[in-house]
């Protein structure tokens, strides 16, 4: 490796030039680890800028294919605007003088380029003439060009056509028809960048996505298509076939069936829930829930599912579900301070005062008069004080 490595340093011309001035009379020994060393690192400072080239490669592309995208709304929106119908050959053929004229050309640069779009307004100032060449060349002379193909590809030569990538617009591995087998695409596709590697899709590997990854079985293959398919939730890695029974190993929370495959453990049959929760299996694993608030323990959702009932709570012995009791009426011991009333709570009860009444040392004391806005004349009937007030609440 290190032999291969050397041997790429001492012919590229460009890491050789910037050791210009050094002069080694004997490549061997600590010279050549000297050389290796310096090389070594120089070749990493380097290496990044293929990436920053092919990205600005990539980056050129994709302001030109804005650029022709709004040369053909141009296009579009000056036939709209001389003829409302919808027939698009009719109104280009009715335009007439207007069609290939300069005052449609300058109607449609002025908007090639959107606001703030600095790459796209350097790149077409530079190359503005393309594009009237193109226009009374080509457009004008009803040549049926492309413009994406005139402009980005043969002059501006920023982009590359589909399937292709690179420099030189070298095909894309596989065929230009099927790059990547159809399963992916490959690294600065359509542009002057990138190194042709595939990036294949879900599924596939291989230098040319002809291979299934772990995870996936191969459903089909001949000489030139390759099908990979999921494998089923069960399997662990590999299998070789649809299905439970086509996993080779079986996935935790699943354990094999030798009919039926891998098969759900249901770990529900086991206690792996807390006292107050319960258990629901799912695929390859269970899930704990709280119990209602009614239940001390339970086997489900709900307070019909109460395995017993929650303190503050009574199962009814018709319907089995844990109802709440009202300690403010079965219990008349509770609350019973002067100025106190009752309110019920799931489970339990709060005593609190009055309306214009609070709290203090234990007492419900009115509330003075320039600390509230109500009336020194309070009804103190049970009637107007169901509800304790705010700031009374408590909690027995």
């Amino acid at each position: 490796m290190d032999f291969q490595c050397f041997s790429f340093i001492i012919n590229n011309k460009r890491i050789l030039s910037m050791f210009r001035g050094y002069s080694v009379k004997v490549i061997h020994g600590r010279n050549i680890r000297t050389i290796f060393t310096l090389a070594t690192f120089t070749l990493m400072l380097l290496l990044p800028v293929s990436v920053v080239d092919a990205k600005k490669s990539t980056a050129k592309c994709t302001v030109c294919k804005d650029i022709v995208a709004n040369f053909h709304k141009g296009l579009s929106s000056t036939q709209k605007s001389n003829y409302g119908g919808g027939n698009t050959k009719w109104e280009e053929k009715s335009l007439g003088s207007y069609a290939t004229s300069e005052v449609r050309l300058v109607e449609i640069l002025e908007k090639l380029c959107d606001d703030g779009a600095k790459e796209c307004h350097t790149m077409l100032e530079a190359h503005e003439e393309l594009v009237e060449r193109y226009w009374f060349k080509e457009f004008a002379q009803k040549k049926d060009t492309d413009f994406y193909g005139y402009f980005c590809i043969d002059h501006m030569q920023v982009c590359c056509p589909n399937n292709t990538y690179g420099k030189d617009c070298t095909p894309c591995p596989g065929s230009v028809d099927r790059p990547c087998n159809g399963h992916g695409d490959c690294d600065g596709m359509g542009t002057r960048g990138g190194n042709g590697k595939c990036k294949c899709k879900a599924g596939y590997g291989g230098d040319l996505c002809n291979q299934c990854k772990d995870g996936y079985f191969e459903e089909y293959s001949n000489d030139t298509h390759t099908s990979c398919r999921v494998c089923h939730i069960s399997c662990k890695n590999i299998c070789s076939e649809d299905g439970p029974q086509g996993c080779d190993e079986c996935k935790n929370g699943w354990e094999k069936n030798e009919e039926l495959g891998c098969q759900d453990i249901n770990e529900c049959l086991e206690e792996h829930c807390d006292e107050n929760q319960y258990c629901v299996n799912t695929q390859g694993s269970f899930t704990c829930f709280t119990c209602d608030d009614a239940c001390e323990s339970c086997t489900g959702s709900g307070p019909d599912k109460c395995n017993e009932c929650s303190a503050g709570f009574t199962r009814n012995e018709e319907t089995s579900v844990c109802i709440d009791n009202d300690e403010c009426i079965t219990n008349a011991g509770i609350c019973t301070g002067e100025q106190e009333v009752c309110k019920n709570v799931p489970g339990s009860y709060e005593c609190g005062c009055k309306t214009g009444f609070t709290r203090r040392d234990n007492m419900c004391l009115r509330v003075p008069k320039d600390n509230s806005n109500e009336s020194d004349n309070v009804d103190d009937s049970e009637d107007n004080s169901d509800l304790p007030t705010e700031d009374v609440k408590e909690e027995l």
